[in-house]
């Protein structure tokens, strides 16, 4: 299993854990807020994983006593796992079950350790149940709360964890996560991935297993015939769905400003090295700095309009029409 000595690119997380596991000054409860992918979970995995392991040693548990597989596989009978079903929200009955499993005395190990995945996802009296499990922390128990979304938390929630915070993976430690978990991808894939996802190992495997790779190509064959229309209005774009125009275009942003550096003669700094070779990017070049500059701003605007309430289907009418500058 995935250990806090290996997790990659959180080292003020680990060492901060770490330390209160070694100077034996747990808290009661944590908050790991930061990026979704980026290792939120696997840190509290691995935490909980310490302090069941009846192995342990100086450098830390070893990942292969029954305590740590059970770990590993969720099925250890001191740890107790909630995540809010998809669209749903975490309700006040999972909250009370998760107070009653902390007060029992645990079975195995020293702590009962509960992990509360998307925290925010919380309904009012989820959290308020919740906040009297904070003020009043069962023995021998630990709590972690995982977010990416602190501020939608009580503040008087957030005030009574110990903050771990997450930040966005560099580079070279995003690609490498990705080339492990992705059998046979490119380096120039992986990197393009690695960019697009802001440092998120985990949103650029999702992204990769939902055909991003392929929508890519499907862009980029989009933003041609676009270009190449005398009235790209009349077009169709090819998805309404909310969030994957939003994809589409950050894609296209990241493909203009590719297109920008190339027309500097700066193409080693492109975030998609792909696309140097494609029809669309020979017609982007061709725009003047100002040109790209007009159609990134386009852009941007219909994202932020789609983050509103802009229907989708009528931006996505509207998408092709942006490139007729």
């Amino acid at each position: 299993m995935l250990l806090l000595s290996g997790i990659k690119g959180q080292s003020n997380a680990v060492r901060y854990l770490s330390s209160s596991l070694s100077s034996g000054r747990t808290a009661s409860s944590y908050l790991f807020y930061g990026p979704r992918g980026v290792g939120r979970a696997s840190c509290a995995r691995a935490f909980a994983a310490e302090i069941f392991c009846r192995e342990r040693t100086r450098d830390g548990a070893c990942g292969m006593c029954p305590a740590c597989r059970k770990v590993e596989s969720e099925l250890h009978p001191d740890l107790m796992w909630i995540r809010p079903e998809k669209n749903k929200a975490i309700k006040i009955e999972q909250i009370r079950k998760a107070r009653e499993k902390l007060s029992l005395k645990p079975f195995e190990s020293p702590a009962g350790f509960c992990v509360i995945e998307d925290a925010h996802m919380m309904t009012q009296e989820a959290s308020n149940a919740l906040l009297k499990v904070l003020e009043e922390p069962p023995g021998d128990s630990i709590l972690a709360l995982i977010t990416d979304k602190k501020e939608l938390l009580l503040q008087t929630v957030v005030s009574r964890c110990s903050e771990v915070r997450f930040r966005p993976l560099p580079a070279a430690d995003t690609v490498e996560i990705i080339k492990a978990r992705a059998d046979g991808i490119s380096e120039d894939d992986a990197s393009f991935l690695a960019s697009f996802s802001q440092g998120s190992p985990g949103a650029a495997l999702a992204m990769m297993e939902e055909g991003l790779l392929l929508r890519r190509e499907q862009l980029a064959s989009l933003v041609s015939e676009a270009m190449r229309e005398e009235n790209p209005s009349c077009l169709n774009w090819d998805t309404a769905d909310r969030n994957l125009l939003i994809e589409d275009l950050d894609m296209l942003i990241v493909f203009i400003r590719d297109a920008a550096l190339g027309g500097a003669g700066m193409e080693e700094m492109a975030l998609d090295k792909r696309i140097a070779a494609t029809d669309m990017y020979r017609r982007l070049s061709g725009y003047t700095p100002g040109g790209l500059y007009r159609l990134a701003g386009r852009l941007i605007g219909m994202k932020a309009a789609l983050a509103g309430n802009v229907n989708p289907k009528i931006a996505a009418q509207a998408l092709p029409g942006l490139f007729d500058i």
